[in-house]
């Protein structure tokens, strides 16, 4: 095989700047033969095209001047046609020249030395059939992909070329092949080797010397309910002759006997899958000592091999196997030697042999009786124990052991059962217990109607204290406050029946409540002492007027969300001394209730969200003025006002609008504004815009969806400080401004919907940009080549199949350069800045 020239300046998607560079090397033309063609099969530029083609005529090796000869070109287009066409043009070349390098010509038009053959590149299989030879010509490549399913043992041929395929690493076969090529094991350097095969008949004599191999997977059918095991691949001793074999997983084949098989010692995972014929392994495994994964799968089995419990590095063993009756428990429950172990047992009734060491386990899912009073026997060997999960019905007779027994225990999950209460019996033992999540389904939406609990056991009540309690799923249960820890941090009670408050006072730190109506809400608020409320929607009841002086200890709530008459916002505010967080949702249908706002000065106020307000900027006013120290202000679902109320904010840091029909915001006032996010505000003006520029303390601005016959975004944005800024283009706005240049500090950047045909090379310069988004853009023009150097850690671009919003990735290629574009923001960008935690 030709020495090929090591040339990283080369590109085959940038072939006019690379031929620039090439021209530039002391030994040019003469160490670019193979990239001077390329050059010319491929260059639109007329004069680079003739310059290289007077060049492989006249100077370069023989085996090109006749490959020359062929008329195909080389596409520089993207997709799967584009990636056939070039393969079918060096084909051709192929054919013209013997003493070709296809594997060098094909290394400089691959972004990586691999090559895939798949059913949709029908066009060039065909002519690889013809000519199968060819495929043997790509020696120098690393890994080789065929995956022919549903095409018969058509291209059998191809496959037989293979062996010639030195310098393969990796190889990966799909499809009905009946054979493979009997010289496979002429391949010194394959590390990894994969083979889906319905068909194949039996192993190639040579597989015993694949001794290179570090990784391999056997299937024997296809992934799908009608596929059906491949019983002629039944002969796995050679695997003892891979002594370097670190991961193996044999799955749908018919072996039925591995006893003679000796694994190697370099096994650290072994997966046998659905292999339902087998009934017999080695005798002992004792020997794998780097084994870390076991995982088996299998109706025929009936016995284990000895030694697993003397594997060190074990830390996960799966065995679905129900032929097997007993288990050992250092293997079950792992010991002070494997303390990272974690096992799944498929057969929930195994027998579990006696313990005779203390299991290292700390997680337990106990999830029948039947090991339910086995872990209660041997309480004893469990002292580690952290997290218990009951998921099991009760025992025929109670055990005269409880999980009071488990005095590390910090975390319990229980499905709620009946009779069973006795489990918990001195559970106040367990001083170190944490969390409690007490659940009747998994699945939010289940109906308990068989036998439904209705009631919470009162015997968590003896709990003294609790930093988080769940109780969940449960569509039957009331539950009594009554029957609660007294001292709880965070309490959440989601999708029950319903929470009725009893007599005796509690205390919790943060209540929040999902899809659960409080049956006496004002009840609830005489014995419940907590600093932060979310009652959820439920309990949302505009009608409901509550009596704040009634409130159980009203100094120390520090956050609410209030739905009650707007005409009594006052009495919460004047109540609520100590309030920082304030959620209000208007009756948007009662906008006369809106307008009777009400307000008492609240200077501890931080935070203020307001939903579906239908007032006037009057009354909107009254509230405001009543809050001087907002830091942060949200309004969402907001009508019928036109400019927002004349206020100062002197301490607002975070303003956030959403689907508000003002048209200015001219009036407020803010002298330390951090961030403005405004999205779908129809009728924000361009005059509003000028003024948000014109704050001077800004560091994330986010303008999305404003008034879509708006004109230009004022160019006075570029002088902020800005770490963010999104900007989504009006209707007839189609230039991405290039005074984002000048925001030297920017992190963030979003420039949505833009219909400029290319990105201004300009923004090029803001190398410290880390987030770029350019979702709704169609650049016909390519990225400039200086965006290579952005240091962009993420590149946001939906593309949509459905509506047509997609450009070619070659177009934004500079961009992406090592990254993959993701369709949404993350969460840190798009939010955070945005908000206040307090």
């Amino acid at each position: 095989m030709p020495k090929t020239t090591n040339t990283p300046v080369f590109n085959f998607f940038e072939i006019e700047k690379s031929y620039k560079t090439i021209k530039t090397h002391n030994n040019y033309p003469e160490d670019f033969y193979y990239e001077i063609f390329v050059i010319a099969k491929t260059t639109a530029d007329k004069q680079i095209r003739t310059e290289c083609a007077n060049i492989i005529k006249k100077q370069a090796p023989e085996a090109l001047q006749l490959a020359f000869k062929s008329r195909k070109k080389l596409t520089q287009k993207g997709g799967i046609k584009s990636v056939n066409a070039r393969l079918i043009s060096i084909l051709e070349y192929g054919l013209l020249s013997e003493d070709l390098d296809l594997f060098k010509l094909y290394s400089l038009i691959s972004r990586a030395p691999e090559l895939g053959l798949y059913s949709f590149s029908k066009e060039f299989l065909v002519q690889l059939l013809e000519h199968p030879e060819i495929l043997g010509r790509f020696n120098g490549i690393k890994s080789l992909e065929i995956h022919l399913k549903g095409e018969g043992n058509t291209y059998d041929s191809i496959l037989n070329e293979i062996p010639k395929l030195t310098t393969l690493k990796s190889l990966d076969l799909e499809g009905e092949f009946e054979q493979l090529p009997e010289a496979i094991g002429n391949l010194p350097n394959l590390k990894k080797l994969k083979l889906v095969v319905p068909c194949l008949k039996s192993f190639p004599n040579t597989m015993s010397q694949l001794t290179s191999l570090k990784k391999i997977g056997i299937e024997g059918a296809y992934w799908s309910r009608n596929s059906t095991d491949n019983l002629n691949l039944n002969d796995f001793n050679w695997l003892t002759a891979l002594t370097k074999l670190k991961a193996l997983k044999l799955q749908y084949v018919g072996v039925q006997d591995l006893s003679k098989v000796v694994f190697p010692e370099s096994l650290k995972r072994m997966d046998l899958f659905s292999l339902d014929e087998l009934t017999a392994l080695p005798k002992d495994v004792s020997h794998l000592k780097q084994l870390e994964w076991f995982m088996l799968l299998s109706k025929s089995i009936t016995s284990l091999p000895n030694g697993f419990e003397d594997l060190p590095k074990l830390e996960h063993f799966e065995l679905i196997a129900p032929k097997i009756d007993t288990i050992s428990a250092a293997l079950f429950f792992g010991d002070a030697s494997k303390p990272k172990l974690v096992t799944k047992i498929g057969n929930s009734n195994i027998n579990i042999a006696p313990m005779t060491r203390e299991t290292q386990q700390k997680t337990i899912e106990l999830n029948t009786p039947k090991l339910l009073n086995y872990v209660l026997d041997n309480a004893s060997f469990f002292t580690n124990l952290e997290t218990i999960i009951v998921n099991c019905e009760a025992p025929k007779i109670e055990n005269t052991t409880t999980l009071a027994a488990f005095k590390n225990l910090k975390h319990l999950t229980y499905r709620l059962e009946h009779k069973l209460d006795w489990l918990f019996k001195g559970i106040e033992q367990c001083l170190k217990l944490e969390s409690l999540e007490v659940y009747r389904s998994k699945e939010w939406h289940h109906k308990d109607e068989e036998a439904p609990v209705t009631i919470f056991p009162k015997v968590f009540l003896t709990i003294k204290q609790l930093e988080k309690l769940v109780v969940k799923n449960a569509s039957a249960l009331v539950l009594n406050t009554d029957c609660l820890p007294k001292h709880i941090t965070n309490l959440t009670i989601s999708e029950i029946k319903g929470i009725e408050a009893g007599s005796q006072p509690f205390n919790v730190f943060s209540m929040e409540v999902k899809a659960t109506q409080i049956l006496n809400l004002q009840q609830f608020h005489t014995i419940i002492s907590a600093a932060k409320f979310n009652l959820g929607h439920r309990n949302n009841d505009v009608e409901n007027v509550l009596n704040f002086e009634t409130f159980r200890h009203p100094e120390k709530i520090e956050s609410y969300e209030f739905t009650s008459d707007a005409s009594k916002l006052d009495s919460l505010l004047k109540t609520l001394v100590n309030l920082k967080s304030l959620s209000i949702t208007f009756n948007k249908d009662n906008p006369e209730q809106n307008n009777a706002l009400t307000a008492f000065k609240h200077p501890n106020l931080k935070v203020l969200r307001i939903d579906d307000y239908n007032g006037t900027t009057h009354a909107l006013e009254r509230l405001l003025i009543h809050t001087p120290n907002l830091e942060f202000l949200g309004i969402f679902e907001a009508k019928g006002f036109d400019t927002f109320p004349a206020v100062n904010l002197p301490q607002l840091k975070k303003l956030r609008m959403q689907s508000v029909a003002l048209k200015t915001i001219d009036n407020l006032n803010v002298d330390t504004i951090e961030a403005v996010k405004l999205i779908h505000c129809d009728h924000i003006n361009d005059e509003s815009i000028e003024v948000i520029s014109c704050w001077n303390t800004l560091k994330h601005l986010w303008l999305e969806g404003l008034d879509e016959n708006g004109g230009i975004y004022p160019e006075s944005i570029s002088e902020l400080n800005l770490e963010t800024l999104f900007i989504r283009a009006h209707n007839r706005e189609e230039k991405i401004p290039t005074w984002i240049a000048n925001l030297k500090n920017l992190r963030v950047l979003g420039i949505n919907n833009f219909k400029q045909v290319v990105l201004p090379v300009e923004l090029a310069t803001l190398t410290q940009l880390e987030v770029l988004s350019i979702s709704g853009c169609e650049f016909s023009e390519k990225v400039s080549d200086d965006f290579k150097n952005l240091n962009l850690q993420k590149l946001v671009y939906w593309t949509s199949k459905f509506n047509g919003s997609n450009m070619k990735s070659e177009l934004y290629e500079p961009l992406e350069h090592k990254l993959v574009s993701q369709r949404n923001f993350d969460e840190e960008d798009s939010e955070v800045p945005f908000k206040i935690e307090l």
